[in-house]
């Protein structure tokens, strides 16, 4: 995992309001901090980290060939009620 990282670049070209994180604990206090985020979990993330996160908040992993399209899509039918734009 490393910043800044290119799907969270990609996200924000897309107009996508993103924060990213390298930290576990960044990540949760992120989340305390927008409760209404979503928490998406890039690919090169380690699973067992991965997993930590997903025990304390909604999360979506995209698959490696993901593009930025497919995930706003798959954001805004997970929580369909949020403000998820392209």
């Amino acid at each position: 995992m490393h910043a800044p990282s290119l799907l969270a670049e990609e996200l924000s070209r897309a107009q996508v309001s993103t924060y990213e994180a390298l930290a576990i604990s960044e990540v949760l206090a992120l989340a305390a901090e927008h409760p209404n985020a979503h928490v998406v979990i890039a690919p090169d993330v380690n699973r067992v980290r991965a997993k930590i996160i997903q025990q304390h908040h909604p999360t979506f992993a995209p698959k490696p060939n993901a593009t930025v399209a497919d995930i706003v899509w798959e954001l805004s039918r997970l929580w369909p009620s949020s403000s998820v734009t392209q």
